[in-house]
């Protein structure tokens, strides 16, 4: 009497057979690339950031998750202040911007060089660096969604972040943000 999963494992050994794909381990493949993709970033980086990064890639492999996501979220914020420094008329975009869209709030600062940038919270520097053509809508989203992440690490709230959550948000800040993909500039 045959069991009736033998011929189910002979067309599996004959699917092995025939395409032999790589059998890879996704707990391990996936982290491993975040690490190579935070290395690589560290190397090309300019000296304004590097410094971020590297820490980042400490605290990643100390398993201080927490830490790594701070460190990437300085370095991706440092990262959006050097290309508006670096832009031809940056600052007056941003301050053309500013004006239009919070002259009259009371903490108004006029913005004209990168450390009044420092004075404007994360989530209105993004709506301004949309506004002025920085990035698009989807790039803020992208960076509305990490300053939350970012937010839970960064204040006393109980969160602890996981090594996959921490993965997601080095790779999407990095592959989209500090590789100048979803900049505009």
């Amino acid at each position: 009497m045959t069991d009736s999963w033998e011929p189910n494992l002979d067309r599996l050994r004959e699917f092995q057979e025939a395409y032999r794909l790589p059998v890879t381990d996704i707990a391990r493949q996936a982290p491993t690339q975040a690490l190579h993709s935070l290395r690589e970033s560290a190397q090309r980086a300019p000296a304004t950031y590097r410094q971020y990064l590297e820490e980042a890639i400490d605290c990643y492999e100390a398993n201080a998750y927490r830490g790594a996501v701070l460190m990437v979220w300085a370095a991706t914020i440092e990262h959006l202040y050097s290309v508006i420094e670096g832009h031809r008329g940056g600052f007056k975009a941003m301050q053309a911007a500013n004006k239009a869209r919070f002259e009259t709030a009371h903490n108004y600062r006029k913005i004209s060089k990168k450390n009044d940038l420092l004075y404007v919270n994360d989530a209105n520097f993004f709506l301004l660096c949309e506004d002025a053509g920085v990035f698009n809508k989807n790039a803020r989203s992208i960076l509305d969604d990490g300053l939350k992440t970012r937010n839970r690490c960064g204040h006393p709230t109980g969160y602890t972040v996981g090594r996959e959550e921490a993965v997601i948000f080095i790779e999407r800040l990095i592959n989209n943000v500090i590789s100048g993909a979803m900049i505009d500039w």
